[in-house]
């Protein structure tokens, strides 16, 4: 049952700037994750939680090796916590932006790196010319991207099972293939099973705990016993950096058939009945968003234009003889 604001004594004097560091390590996950978004000691967060949990009288997180996880009371606050902000934004967000032609409706988008930089902004350019009222800024962040951490319009990511006070809409969906360069293959062959992997060369993403929306190195574990992983031959935290590897002809690498890049570096789709679990993404925005006709206009836009863009890049790759 959620608390009473207004009669509960425990909110008579209540501190709102603990409540949002307390939002922060709950959305995170740990104090680590943080204090360092927070730009905060550990030490200095935990001890600002450890009042909160006094002056309520309850505690809020249990502590585990991997982080936090909140308590009973731990998630009634966080639903009042996160209601009052998402309220908040929605009262006194700033939805206009001084241009030298006079003042223009601002939207924020948060997405992935790859998503924005391949998938999206094309997009994007195009509906900002049919809409010069409109001002865009993009948002490119692999880690976690959530409405309110990101101070964002519109979040495009998976579907969050455990968020409130927000719409979450179908967009698109992405596989991963596997893709070699004609340069690999002519030097190295076309394997032709996923056994075959062991004797080529991997191109793999470095760090890939900094990517919580999908198993970024799936192509390390195919065609291996249950544990073992290839070693790569390349690894980097760019994507443009391991799409010039593949490319280049130093080894195969997995990635979403729409990326442009795969086009321009004529790779070729190989072992195409290998394909990764299917990653759906989902265009997010708060309540308050709802009736806005300006966010219905563009997410109607998206759902219309992502399955043209991407059938338009599936008749480029044939093309290619890819």
């Amino acid at each position: 049952m959620e608390l009473e604001l207004e009669n509960d004594p425990r909110f008579r004097n209540f501190d709102w700037e603990k409540a949002k560091n307390f939002y922060y390590v709950a959305k995170l996950g740990s104090f680590v994750n943080a204090g360092r978004f927070l730009n905060l000691s550990q030490s200095s967060l935990s001890r600002q939680i450890s009042h909160l949990e006094q002056h309520l009288g309850c505690p809020l997180f249990s502590r585990h090796s991997g982080g936090v996880k909140l308590t009973r009371k731990g998630k009634e606050l966080f639903s009042i916590v996160e209601a009052t902000y998402v309220g908040f934004k929605g009262f006194t967000r700033n939805t206009h932006a001084n241009m030298v032609d006079g003042k223009k409706r601002k939207i924020r988008i948060a997405t992935t790196y790859a998503i924005t930089s391949y998938i999206l902004d094309s997009l994007v350019f195009a509906y900002n010319q049919e809409n010069p009222h409109l001002v865009f800024e993009l948002i490119s962040d692999d880690h976690l991207i959530d409405i309110i951490l990101n101070d964002v319009d519109i979040a495009i990511r998976p579907y969050d099972l455990e968020a409130q006070n927000i719409q979450q809409e179908p967009l698109f969906t992405l596989e991963k293939k596997l893709y070699a360069s004609p340069h690999y293959l002519e030097k190295h062959g076309e394997p032709q099973t996923v056994e075959d992997l062991k004797n080529h060369y991997i191109i793999a993403h470095a760090h890939p705990e900094s990517h919580p929306y999908s198993d970024i190195n799936w192509i390390l574990r195919l065609g291996m016993p249950k544990g073992q992983l290839h070693q790569p031959v390349f690894t980097s935290n760019s994507i443009e950096s391991a799409f010039k590897a593949a490319k280049n002809g130093l080894g195969i690498i997995g990635s979403y058939e729409q990326m442009e890049v795969i086009r321009e570096g004529r790779l070729k789709n190989i072992l195409p009945e290998i394909k990764d679990k299917k990653l759906k993404l989902y265009f997010i925005f708060s309540d308050y968003l709802k009736k806005d006709e300006e966010i219905k206009k563009l997410k109607e836009y998206l759902q219309k234009n992502i399955p043209t863009l991407h059938a338009n890049m599936r008749d480029e790759l044939k093309n290619l003889g890819a």
